[in-house]
């Protein structure tokens, strides 16, 4: 039996996108506990009674989690979080089970999934828990937005900017950039001028910031 303590809800859950929790049990009565978590912690909570119906309506545009029970009608929650791992999902996973064994555990953890939660739990653990992947999940979005943002700003540098810019960023001086390139000195602050405002840097300091975490944006898998 479910342990029905109230749960404390997080303070600083914004009110006008509330994060989206996608749970696939056939239970009704896990259905109508994450129902009632949402209704007092500020969730929408969208529930799945199979694998199927979940993957008709799976949404990864909000953040959010999933909650997936290890055994469902039509297949195993590991194969689902297979599948739609290889459709791309980033959302932050939860399993829930009541007849789990180790490899089982092991298995969705090495899917990914940022817990295993034995049944019956009590609410405020269940909470704490989609609090985590919620935090978890906006964090990975506001991350990809700002890799995405310098992207784009060094995108829009031609070619010979960001050759200025690759030596400018080591530590070369203008002369030497000029004398490297084989361009005048006035030619080199311009370009170095244009970079500047084109990747919205504040100064070189934060230039070359941007430049380190650019680079690690391309040596991702």
């Amino acid at each position: 039996m479910l342990v029905q303590n109230k749960p404390t809800a997080p303070a600083d859950l914004p009110s006008a996108t509330p994060p989206l929790i996608q749970v696939v049990d056939d239970e009704a009565a896990i259905q109508s506990l994450f129902q009632r978590i949402g209704q007092l912690c500020g969730f929408e909570v969208a529930c799945h009674g199979t694998a199927a119906s979940f993957l008709e309506a799976y949404d990864d545009t909000r953040p959010g989690c999933l909650v997936i029970d290890l055994m469902l009608p039509d297949q195993s929650g590991i194969e689902l979080l297979k599948e739609v791992t290889e459709r791309g999902n980033e959302l932050p996973a939860i399993f829930i089970s009541g007849m789990a064994s180790v490899c089982e555990a092991v298995q969705a953890l090495k899917l990914g999934s940022i817990d295993f939660i034995e049944k019956p739990f009590d609410i405020q653990q269940i909470v704490d828990v989609l609090n985590r992947a919620i935090d978890l999940d906006r964090r990975r979005r506001t991350d990809g937005e700002g890799h995405r943002a310098i992207r784009r700003r060094f995108d829009a540098l031609s070619r010979r900017e960001h050759q200025v810019m690759e030596k400018v960023v080591r530590g070369a001086a203008n002369k030497d950039v000029a004398a490297d390139l084989g361009v005048s000195h006035k030619t080199v602050e311009v370009h170095r001028s244009n970079v500047m405002r084109k990747t919205e840097a504040g100064s070189l300091a934060e230039l070359v910031r941007m430049h380190v975490a650019a680079q690690a944006i391309d040596e991702q898998p």
